[in-house]
């Protein structure tokens, strides 16, 4: 049983892989190809759960059913192949390390390393906002969606998230609630003020992330009583050099 874990683990990025290769190809096969590539991404969670349909598999599972599904939406509107390739690259070793990280967690607890899981929950859980509001701003602007519509499916997926985010963070959800509500409003009517602006899609998803990174990185230290002021001027500091490079660098239409 260990060795079969172990395989549908390191399934994983390779059925990811081969799938977007595949649409990549066959743009016709993007509906079989992401619906069997969550349905395994499912599988091997609750594998690596125990095999429980619990509490605790549905929320370990949040992450990377939506981390894969954002990446999904968000490689399809990628134009350069080279990019593509090299997304696709990524997105299948980020969804490995964190299955990994979680088997690791379930099985190898004398191998955990404190703090390791809910640090990689923080930076894929701002990929997966990156990805989610690329999809979304790309879809307004090339599919001429409707910015509420479109911004309003990616809000229950941005509260979900949250709450798994903090939940990993081992806070408590009678804490987290107001911050997962807040976080999720101010998100999205950032997105929807930057669906407004003539910036290209990549750029106003970054300008959401790194708000989401701030707000993420100050709402975490205030509930563990950790907040102080070099914590919040080390976040706004990083956030706001980065907004200033893209800003600066980026195409105006």
């Amino acid at each position: 049983m260990f060795v079969l874990r172990r395989l549908i683990l390191w399934l994983v990025p390779i059925l990811w892989i081969l799938g977007l290769e595949l649409t990549k190809a066959k743009v016709n096969f993007f509906w079989p190809v992401i619906i069997i590539l969550l349905i395994y991404i499912l599988f091997a969670c609750f594998v690596i759960c125990k095999g429980r349909f619990d509490k605790t598999f549905l929320r370990f599972l949040i992450l990377p059913i939506f981390f894969g599904a954002a990446g999904f939406v968000f490689l399809l509107f990628s134009v350069s192949v080279i990019f593509f390739h090299l997304m696709v690259l990524f997105v299948a070793v980020a969804l490995y390390s964190l299955l990994k990280q979680y088997f690791t967690f379930f099985y190898f607890p004398f191998k955990y390393q404190p703090y390791s899981l809910e640090s990689l929950t923080f930076y894929i859980s701002l990929f997966l906002f990156y990805f989610m509001f690329s999809g979304a701003f790309a879809s307004m602007t090339l599919l001429k969606f409707n910015a509420i519509l479109a911004l309003a499916v990616a809000l229950p997926i941005v509260g979900l998230v949250l709450y798994q985010f903090f939940w990993v963070h081992k806070i408590i959800w009678r804490s987290s609630w107001p911050f997962v509500i807040v976080i999720a409003l101010i998100l999205f009517e950032a997105a929807i003020v930057l669906s407004y602006l003539p910036a290209g899609y990549y750029v106003s998803a970054f300008v959401v992330t790194l708000l989401a990174y701030v707000m993420l990185g100050t709402s975490r230290a205030f509930l563990q009583n950790m907040l102080n002021k070099k914590v919040v001027t080390s976040y706004l500091v990083v956030a706001g050099i980065m907004a200033l490079i893209v800003l600066f660098s980026a195409r105006w239409s």
